[in-house]
């Protein structure tokens, strides 16, 4: 197997999942509600993450589009990709805010989210400055956030099916095509630059592949442990908190630290991947540009902890940019 494509799995993966995955919240949402459907919703989301990925990574490999204005410059001209990347980049930086500004208000009573937030960010800039080190840093992150989910789940004695009449309606199919949109274009965002590197396109598909399919592990494994613990968790905004707290004396802080070491790498890789291809374009310097969109991620974090209802505002703009750069990439693929 080609380095290079396990190297594109593992940042698939990782994107893919998100840098706050840990915590729970948006498996809950997006699918744990839903029952045995959000199980189907999970497994076509991962269909659609691993097809989405062939088909736009290997385009970009083969038209070595190196980021999003490449890509918007390629599918929609030369007179709508500076403002298509442009408001792509701030809705990447915001959603990272506002995830992180969330994560900081709910993993920890005892420590200030303001605290939560400065680590992350000097996490990520500590990381940012070690691009060799990204990829290694996710695949042992991802191990032991998988190592962490198999313990949880081998203590489950049960875990319950719920019966296919339970939220028998198309929401969760609709929930699964926004969590598709969002985190399909993180992951494109953050892939991008290592895929274009790629030396065979079958080295970008087989990553693309093989990233799917651990996304599905984590997600599958993420949604049986929901599941079991379902009454005791169902209204936290962090379920996996209030699991491990339940199971351990000091879950809440094991849950802190892994979110912080995810958090960071993961936010890393994509702000990294944002702003060399700019640096490169432009003939800038990177430090400027990391410093310039690690404030933005900033000033996002601290927005949700003062108006909460902005993160869901973000969020679902986000979503939306992903939904417009898959369907419009379909369409001109058909024509």
């Amino acid at each position: 197997m080609d380095k290079v494509a396990w190297h594109i799995a593992v940042l698939f993966a990782g994107s893919a999942l998100g840098g706050f995955y840990l915590g729970g919240y948006e498996w809950l949402r997006f699918f744990t509600y839903f029952g045995s459907w959000g199980t189907i919703g999970i497994a076509l989301a991962a269909l659609g993450l691993g097809w989405f990925g062939v088909q736009l990574l290997t385009f970009c490999h083969r038209k070595q589009i190196r980021s999003l204005y490449e890509l918007y410059y390629v599918l929609c001209g030369e007179a709508f990709a500076s403002s298509l990347s442009v408001i792509t980049h701030i809705l990447l930086l915001g959603y990272t805010g506002v995830m992180l500004g969330q994560q900081a208000d709910f993993l920890l009573e005892e420590l200030s989210p303001l605290w939560f937030i400065l680590l992350t960010i000097a996490a990520i800039f500590f990381i940012i400055n070690r691009w060799r080190w990204i990829v290694t840093a996710t695949a042992i992150s991802l191990s032991i956030g998988l190592l962490l989910f198999g313990l949880i789940f081998s203590a489950q004695s049960h875990v319950p099916i719920p019966s296919l009449g339970y939220q028998l309606n198309v929401n969760w199919l609709i929930h699964a095509v926004f969590f598709l949109a969002l985190h399909f274009l993180i992951s494109l965002a953050t892939t991008l630059p290592l895929a274009v590197r790629a030396s065979h396109e079958r080295t970008v598909r087989m990553g693309a592949i093989i990233g799917a399919g651990i996304f599905l592990l984590f997600m599958m494994l993420g949604q049986a442990i929901l599941l079991a613990h379902w009454h005791d968790a169902h209204a936290s905004v962090l379920p996996v908190k209030q699991i491990l707290v339940q199971m351990m004396t000091g879950g809440d802080w094991l849950l802190t630290i892994l979110s912080l070491v995810h958090g960071g790498v993961i936010v890393a890789a994509l702000l990294y991947s944002l702003t060399h291809p700019i640096a490169t374009r432009q003939h800038l310097q990177m430090l400027p540009l990391i410093v310039v969109m690690l404030l933005t991620v900033f000033v996002f974090s601290l927005l949700t902890l003062v108006v909460p209802w902005s993160m869901s505002a973000i969020a679902s703009a986000t979503t939306y940019c992903g939904m417009f750069l898959m369907g419009w990439y379909v369409w001109k693929h058909q024509h």
